[in-house]
């Protein structure tokens, strides 16, 4: 008689131990749990705190260091003897060139009565001078301790803007008091500052000063638009607690729970306060608590499996798949499984089979395309500056032992940053793949284009002469020229200065930097001659490359 082979019931001893072992797996995987999740919460408040210390000591030294500069160039200022002697018009066209090279956005000279002599506000129709401003606080402080002076926000008499003022009394030879020089920056410049410095953080930072008054916008444009520039009541008291240790936790200005801390600067007149939101601070928890689920639950899962099949059926499929992984992990990313080897075993094995060969053949294609990308300028879609020196390196030493001649172009465009201020960067960038274009068009594909940074390019000639990289260079330097990039309604006239060296023509060049090197001097001189220009690196020094043409 045959007997027919039956499934396991429930109250089997298999289906028991089924049973048993999944609550087993579960008693032991809360066990875990638990514990680990209330650690990582500890080291992740930990680790955010010591983050946000990390980031305000930052921050504080940051712009600690550019109030000091700025106060001490104001100071400076007030100090030039022109100023002393009342020179108008010398120190006007002095404050003015000055004012274009810093982050003021005005200065002003005001005599010991306290009127303004002259400004540089010439946006406005009415600039503030003859104005009185004997009623400013920075006037009557600096006259009172003839010391420089950092104002807190105050409403500017000419342009109705928030600004702050640095300011510095004038002392005649007597060290009498004869005037004040002050320096108005507005807040989009301290806004601006902020958010150059902040590197690889999540949240935001702002300032105000002891009465809760912003000293900056980020992140509170509504309340600047509204003409409120005080913070909540929460968050100024938060910031007067100044705790060292711990965190704050409260509803910022636009009604989301952060995670705060503060910290005094000038001098305790002031408070930077950095704010993170809850989900942003509390994300590498999230990550590791997932992790951590699905780590149990997988782990469960196959502990399971394996106490209850542990057999050759499971153990060859399972080999197998290691194989792929270790393959893949030394690189083989073409590896794949072979499937009909996997027929006899359960489907499963055979699905994952098949995925771990979708998979492989992805992260083949991955790898192929973030190989492209690390060595390629995504804008111009040149090589970039790392395949320069990667490859640079090696063309260069095949030239040597070949003996060959290689020739270096570095190539920069003029006035690039007036393009930019001009047309903004979105047309900055056109006018990048533009020139880009242009160069790839007026060289071989055995040259490497690089876009070596900014608006600079170098084209790397190998088994090519002096005389023919200056050929090369001329020849861009005019279709340049000749080809103006086109917009709709417009179009901008491009130039460039180009720098040219070569091995085999000059013994200083022996190595691949030096050649580099050479190239990017001979482009200095280029630039400063005049720029739309080329010169050469020759063994006499750097020479106008008319002279080879």
């Amino acid at each position: 008689m045959r007997v027919l082979k039956k499934f396991p019931q429930s109250n089997t001893i298999k289906g028991q131990l089924h049973r048993a072992l999944v609550w087993i797996t579960f008693i032991i995987g809360l066990c875990i749990f638990i514990p680990t999740l209330y650690i990582e919460y500890r080291q992740t408040i930990q680790h955010q705190n010591e983050e946000m210390t990390h980031y305000l000591d930052a921050q504080t030294y940051f712009f600690e260091s550019w109030l000091s500069e700025r106060s001490s160039d104001i100071h400076t200022i007030a100090n030039l003897d022109f100023v002393k002697d009342y020179n108008f018009e010398k120190s006007q066209v002095f404050f003015q060139d000055y004012k274009e090279k810093t982050n003021f956005t005005d200065l002003i000279f005001v005599n010991k009565e306290g009127i303004v002599q002259f400004d540089t506000v010439t946006e406005y129709s009415k600039n503030g001078v003859n104005m009185d401003v004997n009623d400013r606080k920075y006037f009557q402080v600096a006259k009172k301790t003839k010391q420089p002076y950092i104002t807190d926000i105050l409403i500017s008499k000419v342009t109705k803007r928030p600004i702050i003022a640095f300011a510095s009394p004038i002392l005649n030879a007597q060290q009498q008091f004869n005037g004040v020089v002050f320096g108005a920056v507005n807040l989009d410049t301290i806004d601006q500052l902020l958010q150059e410095s902040r590197v690889g953080f999540l949240g935001h930072a702002y300032i105000i000063d002891q009465e809760g008054t912003m000293l900056s916008e980020f992140n509170n444009k509504q309340q600047r638009s509204s003409g409120n520039y005080l913070v909540d009541e929460h968050i100024l008291n938060a910031a007067l607690k100044n705790t060292a240790s711990g965190l704050e936790l409260y509803k910022d200005a636009n009604d989301k729970w952060v995670l705060a801390k503060s910290k005094p600067i000038n001098e305790g007149t002031w408070f930077i306060i950095s704010e993170i939101g809850l989900v942003a601070a509390y994300k590498p928890l999230i990550i590791r608590f997932s992790l951590i689920t699905f780590c149990l639950v997988v782990g469960s899962f196959f502990t399971i499996k394996m106490m209850l099949h542990l057999s050759k059926r499971i153990e060859e499929p399972i080999q197998q798949l290691l194989t792929g992984v270790r393959k893949v992990e030394q690189g083989f990313y073409d590896y794949q499984i072979n499937d009909q080897q996997l027929v006899p075993f359960a489907q499963e094995f055979q699905e994952l089979c098949s995925s771990f060969n979708e998979m492989s053949a992805k992260v083949r294609k991955d790898t192929i395309l973030l190989k492209e990308l690390s060595i390629t300028c995504q804008l111009t879609k040149l090589y970039n500056r790392r395949y320069l020196i990667e490859q640079g390196e090696l063309v260069f030493q095949k030239c040597l032992e070949e003996q060959n001649h290689c020739s270096c172009i570095a190539i920069d465009i003029d006035f690039f940053k007036k393009v930019n201020d001009t047309y903004g960067h979105l047309i900055g960038d056109e006018v990048l793949k533009h020139v880009a274009t242009i160069i790839t068009n007026c060289v071989r594909s055995i040259h490497i284009i690089t876009r070596y940074g900014g608006e600079e390019f170098v084209i790397l000639s190998p088994n090519t002469t002096l005389e023919s990289g200056v050929k090369i260079a001329e020849r861009v330097r005019q279709q340049v020229e000749n080809n103006p990039y086109h917009a709709n309604d417009f179009e901008i006239n491009v130039t460039v200065s180009i720098g040219i060296a070569g091995y085999g023509h000059s013994k200083n060049i022996s190595t691949f930097y030096e050649l580099l090197d050479s190239a990017d001097q001979a482009l200095y001189i280029a630039k400063e001659s005049g720029r739309n220009q080329l010169r050469v690196y020759d063994r006499t020094g750097i020479v106008d490359a008319r002279q080879m043409l």
